[in-house]
């Protein structure tokens, strides 16, 4: 018996520390293997019913004698029209820079200790969300009603289309992006705002250091939103002859009565401005989540470099 015990020991002691011996690795795979899919039939069906549904709509509008397209190319970069794409962009801009720091300082009103601040910031964003900003627009024009001078000035000569439909625009805009930028904040969790406090931070400096760092990746999405948004929010300016480009069209349409040709000319406009935002909303996004894990697509190594790679277990024989 203790012979056999003995003769087995050895056969048991090498399976359980057994050592990989040269020419024993695996066959290196030569390349990744696939999967195959399977054919979508019903994604194709739709998309060709959709494309063909597209192309019926594009055929019936190019050959409407209504639509006078030639009317449309005539306009599209007609220095007037262009001249009101100027001053979209530069309503949209400057309006969202602006709202952007009111809203920061609304925000931090909002999240401050002090109950008469918080009090204040929420009043702020329960106006300016609640009123239209439409009615903003001509509140603001018609100021002079309620002040007719300003530091002894007269409002109408101080306040132009222009100038009440960029305060309009920024102070509607600032109560939503007060909203945004302090759902970035609150994103950031409060312990490590304590945890800077705890090195020697003050809570500012943990403010600006470490939460608005983290923080600023939750806001450029909605953000980018919004300004697309404002972009097409500088056309209820035309109400009260803003400048802009939807004034400019009706000031054109209002003398040849090409009502419908000269809408398209805003509306081909609006579409490229927003297309151009959406571009730089997205690499823009992309910038700030590089980072991120998982932001990133993986790189492809090849075959030779996977073998370079390989490693076996356990030590020399």
């Amino acid at each position: 018996m203790s012979e056999l015990n003995h003769s087995s020991s050895p056969a048991l002691t090498a399976r359980a520390h057994y050592v990989r011996q040269p020419g024993d690795e695996p066959a290196v795979q030569g390349a990744p293997i696939r999967a195959k899919r399977r054919p979508q039939y019903g994604q194709i069906v739709t998309g060709f019913v959709a494309i063909a549904l597209l192309a019926l709509f594009i055929q019936s509008q190019a050959q409407n004698p209504n639509m006078e397209w030639g009317v449309t190319w005539e306009y599209m970069f007609n220095p007037v029209v262009l001249e009101g794409v100027g001053v979209t962009i530069q309503l949209a801009i400057f309006a969202m820079l602006i709202s952007i720091v009111l809203a920061f300082v609304i925000a931090l009103m909002i999240q401050s200790n002090n109950k008469v601040a918080s009090i204040i910031g929420r009043g702020y964003v329960w106006f300016f969300r609640g009123v239209p900003m439409l009615v903003q627009v001509l509140l603001w024009f018609n100021l002079a009603v309620l002040f007719p001078k300003i530091l002894g000035q007269d409002t109408n000569s101080l306040i132009s289309g222009f100038t009440a439909g960029l305060i309009a625009l920024s102070l509607a805009e600032s109560g939503y992006m007060a909203e945004i930028i302090r759902g970035g904040i609150i994103s950031v969790p409060a312990g490590q705002t304590d945890a800077g406090v705890s090195i020697g931070l003050t809570r500012n400096q943990a403010l600006a250091r470490i939460v608005l760092p983290q923080s600023i990746r939750v806001i450029i999405p909605p953000t980018g939103n919004q300004f697309i948004g404002m972009l097409k929010a500088t056309s209820l300016v035309s109400v009260i002859g803003g400048s802009d480009l939807l004034t400019r069209v009706q000031l054109i349409y209002g003398q040849n009565f090409k009502i419908l040709p000269l809408l398209i000319v805003a509306v081909l406009w609006y579409l490229i401005l927003v297309t151009i935002a959406g571009v730089g909303q997205h690499f823009l996004e992309r910038r700030f989540n590089a980072s991120q894990p998982g932001s990133r697509k993986p790189r492809k190594h090849s075959p030779a470099g996977a073998a370079a790679t390989t490693t076996t277990t356990g030590g020399a024989p």
